[in-house]
């Protein structure tokens, strides 16, 4: 009678068993499936910091900037028919927006290096280079230079304050670096101003 209630005791413990491991193994299924899907079951990323998008906003804008002074040099390329006398002024407006240019070329290699890319991302789409060839012809005349430099003006007084504008909440490096690049862009105005005046 003991050896009969052995062997039903021990069938009862496998029952058991299985019933314990079968129950384990439809519990965990779930986070097994999950871990497949790996990151997307974790969903959406969070969006970038404010300081990330405020510094993304930057090169954005400089990269625009980059390509208003490289359209602007097209326009202001001294004309092969210009008269003896003008080709001076022409030459001279021309230099100052390609020195104002290669500031802002060095502006936006700065800003670029301060934004780090997570392992794995998708590097940003930079603006290919313009082709010199490509785009309006060159202005005529001492009033279409003085609009083209003037335009740029305006431009480079925008963007000094918009930097100045975003300095709040940015930590000090990035600070520094936006307040660099207003100031740079603030003596920017005076400098094309002068050129337009032929000074």
């Amino acid at each position: 009678m003991a050896d009969g209630s052995a062997a039903a005791d021990c069938v009862m413990t496998a029952r058991l068993s299985r019933r314990a491991l079968l129950t384990a193994s439809a519990a965990a299924l779930p986070l097994f499936v999950t871990g497949c899907k790996g990151i997307q079951a974790l969903g959406t990323p969070p969006p970038p910091p404010a300081d990330v998008r405020t510094l993304q906003a930057a090169i954005s804008a400089e990269e625009a900037m980059v390509a208003r002074y490289a359209s602007a040099l097209r326009l202001l390329t001294p004309a092969q028919s210009s008269p003896y006398s003008a080709v001076g002024s022409e030459i001279a407006a021309y230099a100052s927006a390609g020195a104002v240019h290669a500031e802002h070329v060095a502006h936006l290699a700065q800003l670029r290096s301060r934004l780090v890319e997570p392992p794995g991302a998708k590097p940003a789409a930079h603006p290919p280079p313009l082709s010199p060839s490509s785009g309006p012809s060159p202005v005529a005349g001492t009033s279409g230079r003085d609009a083209v430099l003037g335009e740029l003006a305006v431009a480079e007084q925008a963007a000094s304050d918009r930097l100045i504008g975003d300095l709040d909440g940015l930590p000090s490096s990035l600070a520094q670096l936006f307040a660099s690049i207003a100031a740079s862009e603030a003596t920017h105005v005076e400098f094309l101003q002068a050129a337009g005046r032929g000074r």
